[in-house]
């Protein structure tokens, strides 16, 4: 329910609040004097489109917001999107600055506008001239006789065979793709894996092979260095140690050879001490030595085959693995494809009887609601004034296209049934059937919505009916009979409308006054809501013309005093 509306600095409105109260709420005045702007203000503020040109000079934006009280769902609903909602309010806010700016909010948090609009769908339904768009289009005719034949469990069955339905679709599409998909790929696969399986690296392979392959090369070096020194002091004929002690030899047979040969012997003794030192030498260095010390090349033979596997792939041999137990998922994956396949096409068969078995009994249901509904909407529009109007309820079947799936027969079946739901109407004799959204009359469309809504009674999500136009063309006996059904409707809901007609003025539980008025040389709108002798006035001014004209202010204290109990509006749903 809307309690509260803000308009500030939009087109004639400098500021107005509203203040709007539980069942009917009438908005009346002299022609021109702004009433339209008003719920213009209000459209904006659910969503449509907004321009610069709509603010007031010389101001530098506009605003509109609305108070709305919420019902758990529409908390849970806001508290799902992020938004908080501790109260049992829910504030929207739209503003538009010179230069194209453009902010929403809901409850102080910035929205976008689409965002804005889905938020104010369920709270708010609109009919009138500008809401033609809403009746041409065919799912929302459809929703109109789902809510009128109490559809909606079937509704969710059909939505959720359909959403299984697609998953098994999706799954069978998917497993046929990637099936031909790995039949092409089945031989580089396989090459692939082979090759991988060939090489086989170990995990941390790589770096255990470097060091191994450090160590072995240390120890080759040292090996042939220690064999490098006993070649040259004992490995050949004139080696270094059998020469030192041939001349030694020599010098002995010398009396006195002097200090140098002394040293000399020396020498050669150390030198024989390290010969036999490095005899001992080799002996370690052969013990101790790895295996693979004297296989180098086979070391750098392997670390060089990973190397070529990661430039091939380009990928750590860690990465490799996995792409390794990706490709034999593939392999078995395609092995075990036809099993699978099989086990797919069952699940799509399963699912799509499923759906075609949902689908079949909503259209059943809705067969028989649609000329219930016709007939009640019939007896509603002939009481308001509206008697050679004729409407239809035609049900098409579904065309196949995006957003639907196709049964075995070629029938296309929907997230909401197989069929559209179209309304046809003729107001005039002899014109024939035309769809609903064709009416040229804004006012015949406001009616044809109120005789829905009165058949309706209290289904439908929305917490606030606004009608546009309703009382055009109206006198005498339909304008008294739109007033009974606009009061049985506020039974239900809260509704907003503008009137020109007293009848339906004095039936509003809140009547505000809406006045076009000139000031320091410059036009502007105002509201006031009326109470006691203040709304006698403006209803005798309905009447009359003039609110100081006493019979008419005798006729307007009789409609408000009347009794509010007037007949029951023909073929009326009460929940």
């Amino acid at each position: 329910m809307l309690t509260r509306l803000l308009v500030r600095n939009f087109l004639l409105v400098e500021e107005g609040v509203l203040e709007f109260g539980p069942g009917l709420n009438a908005l009346t005045g002299e022609t021109g004097a702004g009433k339209s702007i008003l719920l213009h203000a209000l459209g904006l503020l659910l969503g449509a489109r907004g321009s610069a040109e709509w603010i007031r000079r010389p101001a530098d934006g506009l605003l509109v917001e609305g108070v709305f009280r919420i019902d758990p769902p529409m908390r849970r609903r806001l508290q799902a999107l992020g938004i908080a909602a501790a109260a049992e309010e829910l504030v929207l806010t739209r503003e538009i600055r010179r230069g194209g700016a453009n902010r929403c909010f809901a409850n102080g948090q910035r929205v976008l506008v689409e965002r804005l609009r889905r938020l104010s769908a369920p709270l708010v339904e609109i009919h009138g001239q500008r809401e033609e768009e809403r009746f041409r289009r065919p799912e929302a005719q459809r929703d109109l006789l789902d809510l009128f034949g109490a559809h909606t469990g079937r509704r969710r069955r059909v939505r959720e065979a359909f959403r299984e339905a697609r998953r098994a679709a999706e799954a069978r599409a998917g497993h046929a793709q990637r099936t031909e998909r790995l039949e092409r790929e089945e031989d580089w696969l396989r090459f692939q894996l082979a090759e991988y399986e060939r090489i086989r690296p170990e995990p941390g392979e790589e770096e255990t092979l470097r060091e191994r392959l450090t160590q072995a090369e240390h120890f080759a070096q040292k090996a042939e260095l220690l064999a490098l020194a006993e070649h040259i002091l004992n490995g050949r004929d004139g080696a270094v140690l059998e020469s030192l002690e041939t001349l030694d030899h020599r010098a002995a047979a010398l009396q006195g050879a002097g200090e140098f040969w002394e040293a000399l012997r020396a020498s050669i003794a150390d030198l024989a001490r390290a010969a036999r030192r490095l005899h001992l030498d080799i002996g370690g260095v052969a013990a101790g030595d790895p295996e693979e010390s004297g296989n180098v090349a086979a070391l750098e033979e392997r670390l060089s085959e990973l190397e070529r596997l990661k430039r091939k792939h380009r990928r750590t041999l860690e990465e490799i693995a996995t792409l390794a137990d990706e490709w034999r998922v593939s392999l078995r994956e395609l092995e075990e494809a036809q099993a699978t396949g099989a086990a797919l096409e069952e699940r799509w068969d399963r699912s799509r009887e499923a759906l075609d078995l949902a689908a079949a009994d909503l259209a059943r249901a809705r067969r028989r609601a649609g000329p219930g509904l016709a007939t009640a909407v019939r007896g509603e529009l002939e009481a308001i004034g509206m008697k050679d109007c004729r409407l239809e309820f035609c049900l098409e079947a579904l065309p196949a296209g995006e957003g639907t799936l196709e049964l075995a027969d070629g029938r296309a079946i929907g997230a909401t049934g197989g069929e559209r739901v179209r309304f046809e109407v003729e107001t005039n004799p002899g014109e024939g059937l035309r769809p609903l959204g064709e009416i040229a009359s804004g006012g015949e469309m406001a009616r044809i919505a109120l005789a829905l809504r009165v058949v309706l009674g209290r289904r439908g999500r929305s917490g606030l009916s606004i009608f546009d136009e309703i009382d055009s063309g109206l006198g005498g006996g339909a304008a008294r009979a739109v007033a009974a059904r606009l009061g049985e409707v506020a039974q239900h809901r809260q509704v907003l409308l503008v009137t020109h007609l007293p009848v339906i003025a004095a039936r509003a539980e809140r009547q505000l006054r809406v006045v076009k008025e000139t000031r320091g040389g410059r036009s502007r709108v105002t509201v006031t809501a009326l109470e006691g002798e203040a709304r006698v006035t403006e209803i005798a001014r309905m009447l009359a013309g003039e609110g100081r004209d006493l019979q008419a202010r005798q006729h307007a204290r009789a409609l408000l005093h009347a009794p509010s109990g007037l007949p029951a509006a023909k073929g009326s749903a009460r929940n």
